[in-house]
């Protein structure tokens, strides 16, 4: 009995080992079944993302194969970036004015005020230095109607002085300082003015006598000029002009008699005007 009971312990033994070895072998298939699904996998994986890849690639191949230079990265040059060139008002300039004028004429035997429109053009020159002050020149003519009237005083006739101013102009110097586009200057120098005196008796006899003189003085002033664009500027000028001792109807004769100034008259104008240059800097 005891032998037998050895014998089905061994033959047991040798079953569960039996079924060890079947496991251990089920056990590599299903190793081998899983690491060629995982293979699998990985391939599906990686034909999904050649193929999403694929018409990017040649549409860019299509694009650039006429174009061989644009496969090539771009180069980028370094620039340094400054601050900008401040506004200069150094050049040579021509523009046109426009404004009122009053002036005031005074002798031993007249004295009446006129006042009147008038219309111009100018040019000049301008150097700015030391940064924000300006030295320049300006010659400027205009025409107009100026004019104003009085009675004769004295010499026991009646009748009417006329005076006209018809052109008139100036050559001066300007110094200005400035603020970038913004100038403000002062400007003197001389000036002239064609004036045309008429006279015109009434009583107790009757005459038109006249006269056409040229007139040279002395101007000053002081204006405001501001750059719109660069090369557009827009002023604002007020200048004074002085025009002493001028001695009108030397020697005409009135019914007869002759007809002298008892004294040289002066005349005063006042211009107020604006204006338009365009600037070549």
């Amino acid at each position: 009995a005891s032998a037998q009971s050895t014998t089905d312990i061994l033959q047991r033994l040798e079953a569960l080992e039996n079924s060890n070895a079947d496991l251990k072998k089920s056990n590599a298939d299903l190793k081998k079944e899983n690491a060629a699904f995982r293979d699998r996998l990985i391939r599906i994986e990686s034909a999904k993302q050649i193929a999403s890849t694929t018409p990017a690639a040649s549409s860019t191949m299509k694009s650039t194969a006429n174009y061989p230079t644009a496969l090539a990265a771009p180069v980028f040059k370094s620039t340094s970036i400054g601050a900008p060139a401040p506004w200069s008002w150094t050049g040579f300039y021509v523009g046109a004015n426009g404004g009122f004028a009053r002036a005031r004429t005074t002798g031993p035997n007249i004295s009446f005020d006129g006042q009147g429109g008038f219309g111009g053009i100018q040019m000049g020159l301008n150097y700015q230095f030391l940064d924000h002050w300006v030295l320049g020149f300006e010659q400027d003519v205009s025409f107009g109607d100026i004019k104003g009237s009085g009675p004769i005083v004295g010499g026991g006739n009646t009748g009417t002085v006329t005076f006209k101013n018809d052109a008139l102009g100036s050559f001066r110097e300007r110094v200005g300082y400035t603020w970038d586009h913004v100038m403000f200057y002062e400007t003197a120098g001389v000036a002239w003015t064609q004036a045309k005196p008429n006279i015109v008796i009434t009583s107790p006899f009757t005459e038109n006598v006249k006269d056409n003189r040229l007139m040279t003085g002395l101007a000053a002033g002081i204006g405001i000029e501001v750059a719109a664009t660069s090369n557009l500027t827009v002023k604002a000028e007020y200048l004074f002009m002085d025009f002493p001792d001028k001695n009108f109807f030397a020697n005409p004769t009135l019914a007869g008699t002759p007809l002298n100034q008892a004294g040289a008259a002066d005349m005063h104008i006042h211009t107020f005007k604006v204006g338009v240059n365009w600037l070549f800097n």
